[in-house]
C-alpha cells in the first residue's frame, strides 16, 4: 500500500547511502569490509519466507533465505547496496543499506503478495541525466522510462530528490503522470542522489534504482549588480549572457549596490537588515556573510551607495554624514580619511586602482546639488572635478589606470526635490582636465544612463539604462568607450560592477 509510511522507509534507506558520499572520490582509499545480516517476511504476516534470491546492487552475493528467512553476507566492501529479494508469489522487494567498516548492516525486506491477474510495474530505467553525471546544471529536467508487462494499466510516478547528507528531500512529486519533473535552484559543486517509484492503478509499486548526479561548478562570473525581481532586492552575479545569472542572496532585507573586491575573492553590498544601511561582505558564490561597519553608510540621499575596495582588496572606503572612512574588511581598525565642504555629505567614492588617488561625490541637502571632488588617497589636496551643474551629477568611478574618472549628468538641466532624472548621459573625464567627453550621444530620447562602470579592461562601460518616467524598469547595457555597440545584457538589473 502507497502511504508515508512507505516515504520514510525510502528517506532513511537513501539518507544511510548519503552518508558514505562525504570523501573527495578522486582520492584513493584502501579496500575495507563490513557485512550484512537480514531477514525477508511476508509484509501482512510477518512470517518468514523461506528460498527467497538476494541480490545486491552492485552486484556481490547471490543467496537464498534459510528456513528462518535469514541471510548473511560476509567480507563485503564498504559501499551503498540495494538488496533486492524475489520470490515466487510475492512481489519483489528491496531496502537501501551503507556497509561500513568491521560493522554488521541489518536489513529487513518485506514482501506483498502479488494479486492474481496483474503484473508489478518494470523497473523505472533511462534516468536522464544518466546515472554518476557530472558537470549539470542547477535547473534541469529529470526523466526517465517506465513500463508494464500489462499493456492496458496505466501508471503513476513518486519522484524523491536529496542533496548529498540531508535528511528532507529538495524536491519531490507524487502521483505524477509524466515521466518528467523540473527541478530549479539547485546548489553548485554537489552531488544529488534521485529516485523513481512506479505504480499501477492496483498499487502494485515498482522502485527505481538510486541515481546521482552532481552539478557543475560555480560560474566565473564578473558582473555583480542588484535586482527587485520578487519584490525585494537581491544581489546576483551574471556573465555577459542573462541566462547565466546566479542569485546570491536570499533575505528579507533590501540588499544592493554589491562591489566586487580587487582579488575576486568577496563581494561587498549593502543592506538594511538593521534598518540603517550597513557593508557587508560574503563570498562570490553567496556564502559566509559577514557585517562589516558599525557606523552607517549614511548622508543626504545616501540610500547605501557610497563605499568601494581600496586597490589591495584588504579595506572598504565609504560615506558617513560629511566624513570619508576607510576600515578593514574584517570591520577593524576605522579610520577618517577626510571632511566633506562646508555644507555637503559624501556619497558615491572610489579608490583608484593606480595613481593614488579618491574620488567622492559631494552632495547637498538638495540632491540635485552635488560636485565631483579628487583628493590623495589620505583625503588632502581636495579639488574639485566636477562644479555643481544645473541638474544631478553622480556616480564617479575611475578608469582602470586610475587617469579617467566616469560620471553621468542630466544634461536636461532638470532639478527636482525627488530626483527625477529627464536626460542622464555618462561622460568620461582626465582628472587632470575639465573638458568631459559625452559618450551616451547614441542614446534614445527619454531614457537616462546611469550607474557607468569600465570593463576590467577598460575597453567598454557597463550602465543601467532606463525610462526617465519614475519607477520605470532598469536594465544593465554595455556599449565601447566611445558610446558605440549599446547591448542590452540584462533585462532587470541595477548598480552594476565589472571586474
Amino acid at each position: 500500500m502507497h502511504s508515508s509510511t512507505y516515504f520514510y522507509s525510502i528517506v532513511v534507506s537513501i539518507l544511510l547511502s548519503f552518508l558514505l558520499y562525504s570523501c573527495d572520490e578522486d582520492n584513493f582509499e584502501p579496500e575495507l569490509f563490513g557485512s550484512i545480516s537480514g531477514v525477508v517476511l511476508d509484509a501482512e504476516t510477518s512470517t518468514p519466507i523461506e528460498g527467497a534470491s538476494i541480490t545486491t546492487g552492485p552486484p556481490t552475493h547471490a543467496i537464498v533465505t534459510n528456513a528462518n528467512g535469514m541471510f548473511s553476507i560476509d567480507d563485503i566492501p564498504t559501499d551503498n547496496y540495494t538488496i533486492t529479494a524475489k520470490k515466487v508469489g510475492y512481489k519483489n522487494g528491496s531496502v537501501t543499506i551503507s556497509v561500513k567498516e568491521d560493522e554488521t548492516t541489518n536489513a529487513t525486506i518485506l514482501l506483498e503478495e502479488e494479486v492474481e491477474g496483474n503484473s508489478k510495474p518494470n523497473t523505472p530505467s533511462d534516468p536522464s541525466p544518466k546515472n554518476l553525471s557530472t558537470d549539470q546544471p542547477t535547473t534541469l529536467n529529470l526523466s526517465w522510462s517506465a513500463s508494464d508487462p500489462d499493456e492496458n494499466d496505466s501508471l503513476v510516478y513518486d519522484i524523491y530528490l536529496f542533496e548529498s547528507n540531508d535528511l528532507i528531500p529538495v524536491a519531490s512529486a507524487e502521483n505524477l503522470s509524466d515521466t518528467t519533473k523540473l527541478v530549479e535552484n539547485l546548489k553548485y559543486s554537489t552531488a544529488y542522489f534521485w529516485q523513481v517509484v512506479v505504480r499501477d492503478q492496483e498499487n502494485e509499486e515498482a522502485n527505481g534504482e538510486l541515481w546521482r548526479f552532481n552539478t557543475k561548478s560555480f560560474p566565473d562570473n564578473r558582473i555583480v549588480y542588484s535586482a527587485n525581481i520578487e519584490g525585494n532586492f537581491e544581489i546576483y552575479s551574471a556573465n555577459l549572457i542573462d541566462t547565466d545569472s546566479v542569485k546570491l542572496t536570499n533575505r528579507p532585507y533590501r540588499d544592493w549596490s554589491p562591489r566586487l573586491s580587487p582579488n575576486l575573492d568577496k563581494i561587498a553590498f549593502s543592506s538594511d537588515e538593521q534598518v540603517q544601511t550597513h557593508i557587508y561582505t560574503m563570498n562570490r558564490d553567496g556564502s559566509d556573510v559577514r557585517k562589516v561597519t558599525n557606523l552607517p553608510v549614511a548622508g543626504y540621499h545616501n540610500y547605501g551607495m557610497g563605499f568601494s575596495w581600496s586597490p589591495d582588496g584588504g579595506r572598504l572606503l565609504y560615506a558617513n554624514y560629511e566624513k570619508l572612512y576607510s576600515i578593514r574588511s574584517d570591520g577593524s581598525d576605522l579610520n577618517q580619511i577626510t571632511t566633506a565642504p562646508a555644507g555637503r555629505h559624501f556619497r558615491e567614492c572610489e579608490w583608484a586602482p593606480q595613481y593614488n588617488k579618491i574620488t567622492a561625490l559631494a552632495v547637498g541637502a538638495n540632491i540635485y546639488d552635488n560636485e565631483i571632488i579628487l583628493m590623495d588617497s589620505d583625503g588632502n589636496n581636495q579639488t574639485e572635478l566636477v562644479a555643481n551643474l544645473p541638474g544631478i551629477v553622480e556616480s564617479p568611478s575611475f578608469s582602470i589606470d586610475g587617469r579617467e574618472i566616469i560620471f553621468t549628468h542630466d544634461v536636461s538641466g532638470y532639478e527636482s526635490a525627488d530626483g527625477r532624472q529627464l536626460d542622464a548621459h555618462v561622460f568620461i573625464i582626465h582628472v587632470d582636465s575639465t573638458e568631459a567627453v559625452d559618450i551616451s550621444v547614441n542614446k534614445p530620447d527619454g531614457t537616462n544612463d546611469l550607474y557607468p562602470r569600465f570593463s576590467s579592461d577598460g575597453t567598454q562601460i557597463l550602465f543601467v539604462h532606463t525610462s526617465n518616467i519614475p519607477n520605470s524598469n532598469k536594465e544593465i547595457w554595455r556599449m565601447d568607450r566611445d558610446g558605440n555597440n549599446r547591448e542590452r545584457i540584462i533585462k532587470t538589473g541595477t548598480t552594476p560592477d565589472w571586474k
